[in-house]
């Protein structure tokens, strides 16, 4: 395979000619800038310069690693898709409405982080933006959204929903209840507690309802922590 079949989170991670050795948190600080930028400033003022600044790095190794600000952006939504594979990966073996809890309380977290805002801007912007942003959302967050319909799916399949619930617009609604109360909720009031309780009565209120049996969970019930904290971005 060549340099430019691969993908460009492959490319970032592949070594330049023999030489002085690369800094290895050059990549994590400029894929975290990205998502900021882009998240506070949208497509129009996502710039590489912004990001060079923010991520406190020089511009050749910006551009040596990624030649234009599709390449980079791509890469960092790329990262940021494949931590939700891991951390939804993780669940495997756990009960349902465990996972389902879970799942929802790792989203929540991320919605409140400067990741989430840019996750949460890349779902507008690929709509109404120009082709560049459609086809960064279509290559990386798009199977962000499968996670809860496949659990959701297999719920239905397995008859923990009610045959006439409807696996893809249940997970519709969770995902624009947790958008919806990151953005109304300022980012200095979000503690852990309070996501942890919002994720429960999340489940509650719009999953429950569907279930053939009644939730058993504790409200203070605490699943697996997520990769991206409430308070961290991600490594």
């Amino acid at each position: 395979m060549t340099q430019g079949d691969m993908s460009p989170l492959a490319r970032a991670t592949t070594h330049d000619a023999p030489g002085r050795p690369r800094d290895p948190l050059v990549e994590p600080r400029a894929l975290t800038a990205a998502l900021e930028i882009y998240g506070q400033h949208g497509w129009s003022g996502f710039t590489m310069g912004r990001v060079t600044m923010l991520a406190r790095v020089g511009k050749s190794s910006i551009y040596r690693r990624w030649p234009d600000r599709v390449e980079l952006l791509t890469a960092a939504f790329e990262r940021t898709a494949l931590l939700f594979e891991l951390d939804d990966g993780r669940l495997a073996g756990l009960p349902f409405q465990e996972q389902l809890l879970t799942m929802v309380q790792h989203r929540l977290y991320t919605y409140t982080t400067p990741t989430g805002t840019a996750i949460i801007r890349l779902q507008v912007e690929h709509h109404c933006g120009p082709d560049e942003v459609g086809e960064i959302w279509e290559s990386t967050l798009s199977r962000f959204r499968n996670g809860l319909r496949i659990l959701l799916a297999e719920a239905h399949v397995t008859s923990r929903l009610r045959p006439e619930a409807s696996p893809d617009l249940l997970a519709e609604a969770l995902e624009g209840s947790m958008i919806m109360h990151a953005l109304t909720a300022p980012f200095p009031t979000m503690s852990t507690a309070n996501v942890n309780e919002q994720s429960f009565a999340l489940v509650r209120q719009v999953i429950g309802p569907w279930l053939t049996d009644p939730i058993t969970m504790p409200a203070t019930a605490r699943p697996l922590p997520p990769i991206i904290g409430a308070n961290a971005r991600p490594a």
